[in-house]
């Protein structure tokens, strides 16, 4: 399990040989407490903005589609979606087997099958076979379901901002010092110690690149058929 807000500030509270936070005071922490606390949460935030899709901000949608309707919202808290892995699952009462769905700009779609599915009716409604993004906060499949097909699909998730001493940051555990060095530099750079600074970030920018290394580099089924907001 990833580490808690507290963990992560009471680890480099150590480091600065700084009395450590508990519990009950994390909300009201005030001097170099109140200090760190920003620098871990500014940290945190760092990693999550450098990528699009780290793979432990992923998340799956299950949406059931609606008969005769084309566009759907994203869920909550939705920063990118990984158009790869739009697939109807199979369901014997639909008589429908795995379709995995076609990624199309949408551009695409509005010259060359958006006028079909507005003007077929009913007689145009299938299985949908393509993906697109909709106008707006969501997506798009054509042609428009006949039925209440079942749709799984992976994205990932925007970063919210870590509040209360135990909220979590999805980082994975065995990264903590990357955090803790991102935290340091800012510390060290609220404590004028520019040679420091330069180190711990230094420190911080190797680390990084070794989580791309691992979770991003690595990851041949990440591709740019995506879309954030």
């Amino acid at each position: 399990m990833p580490s808690t807000y507290i963990s992560l500030c009471n680890q480099v509270l150590r480091r600065l040989n700084e009395v450590e936070l508990i519990d009950g005071d994390f909300a009201t922490a005030t001097g170099i407490q109140a200090v760190v606390k920003d620098a871990v949460k500014a940290a945190v935030a760092r990693i999550n903005q450098m990528e699009f899709e780290w793979p432990f901000n992923a998340a799956e949608e299950t949406d059931v589609l609606v008969v005769g309707q084309e566009e759907y919202s994203w869920p909550t808290s939705f920063k990118v979606a990984d158009y790869n892995t739009f697939q109807i699952q199979a369901s014997t009462s639909l008589g429908v087997s795995f379709t995995t769905l076609k990624f199309i700009e949408r551009d695409e779609y509005y010259s060359k099958y958006r006028d079909a599915d507005q003007t077929s009716g009913t007689a145009g409604i299938s299985i949908p076979r393509l993906v697109f993004p909709a106008h707006g906060n969501g997506y798009g499949v054509s042609p428009s379901p006949n039925k209440a097909y079942t749709l799984k699909f992976r994205y990932f998730l925007n970063y919210s901002d870590i509040t209360n001493f135990d909220d979590v940051t999805r980082i994975p555990t065995s990264y903590d010092t990357v955090l803790i060095d991102g935290a340091l530099y800012h510390m060290y750079m609220f404590k004028s110690n520019m040679e420091s600074a330069t180190a711990a970030y230094a420190t911080f920018e190797q680390g990084v690149k070794d989580l791309q290394s691992l979770y991003i580099n690595s990851y041949t089924s990440i591709r740019d058929t995506r879309v954030s907001f």
